[in-house]
């Protein structure tokens, strides 16, 4: 067995501890070695993040016009919620960081436009945003067009 590590589980190997041989199939992190783990677990906590903000930045005190830009920023950010928000979405990068050190990131960047998809439906359902034909075709569109760049063609699966 080769013992050189490839580029990319370089990178890995410091977020997975270890190598499948030391580790065993069944270790605690074992699941983080399947690309489509981590990269589902950044998708929810970005998604999560993201309406986590939005309700707080809704439900947020105002602040006096007359007060410094960067206070009503700080004021905003340590809205418990929107923290919690940015918390969670710092989650979501970490598990990023694991998915693109196993997976070819021109596979996956298209492929996180679900967070697109999954923000729409979520808004929806938990703020009462509308969700008109025209937004509903353009996600359909966005379903579409991951579809198409993840398909492998004709001549690729030979």
């Amino acid at each position: 067995m080769n013992s050189e590590l490839t580029n990319a589980e370089a990178v890995a190997s410091p977020l997975l501890m270890g190598t499948p041989e030391k580790m065993g199939r069944r270790g605690p992190l074992a699941a983080l070695r399947q690309w489509w783990v981590p990269f589902s677990a950044s998708s929810i906590f970005v998604v999560s993040g993201h309406l986590l903000i939005k309700s707080g930045l809704s439900t947020g005190i105002a602040t006096s016009i007359a007060d410094p830009l960067w206070m009503r920023i700080l004021h905003l950010v340590l809205q418990p919620q929107v923290a919690g928000g940015l918390t969670v979405y710092l989650l979501g990068s970490l598990c990023w960081i694991a998915a693109v050190s196993q997976q070819e990131i021109s596979f996956l960047y298209p492929l996180s436009s679900i967070n697109y998809v999954l923000v729409v439906f979520a808004s929806s359902a938990f703020f009462h945003e509308s969700l008109s034909m025209n937004r509903f075709f353009g996600v359909a569109l966005i379903v579409v067009g991951m579809v198409l760049m993840n398909r492998k063609s004709r001549g690729a699966q030979r």
